[in-house]
């Protein structure tokens, strides 16, 4: 059968305690450092990784702001040059409503101008004709320059009635 020695047994659980205490010393040891090392670098690098997307999601937030503002500030310029032009359209139609208006007035003063000048003429060369249509009823009874003078008088008091 099978003889159990205990010296044999404790041989062996020496032994295995003697070979667990060396490669808990010279392998587990070394082993679980850099485990832990490795775990640190992780934990290292997942913290650096988290501060960089901090930062990323911050510079996003920061530009999305200047871009609002952008927009804002390019909204309020085009509304500005679309009111300065709104001003300046007006300030054009005036202008030129005004010139207008001068012309018009010109042309009615220059009118008015004409007409006097017209019926001024007009005036002397009914005053004329009358003196001629005068002197041939009358057959040049009285002399020139008297009829002259009897006719404009004439006319005054009928341009007098007239206006």
């Amino acid at each position: 059968m099978l003889n159990i020695d205990p010296w044999d047994i404790l041989e062996t659980v020496a032994n295995l305690l003697i070979l667990f205490f060396l490669l808990r010393k010279f392998l587990f040891k070394p082993v679980i450092m850099v485990m832990d090392k490795r775990q640190n670098m992780i934990n290292e690098d997942i913290q650096s990784a988290q501060q960089a997307k901090e930062q990323a999601e911050e510079l996003k937030r920061q530009y999305e702001e200047q871009i609002a503002d952008i927009k804002t500030e390019a909204d309020k310029i085009t509304d500005s040059a679309v009111e300065r032009a709104e001003i300046r359209s007006r300030r054009i139609i005036d202008d030129a409503r005004n010139e207008s208006q001068k012309i018009i007035a010109q042309a009615h003063e220059a009118t008015e101008r004409e007409r006097a000048e017209i019926l001024g003429s007009a005036k002397e060369e009914i005053a004329d004709l009358a003196v001629m249509a005068a002197a041939r009823i009358m057959e040049k009874n009285i002399d020139e320059q008297s009829n002259l003078v009897y006719a404009r008088q004439l006319l005054e008091e009928v341009g007098a009635a007239d206006e």
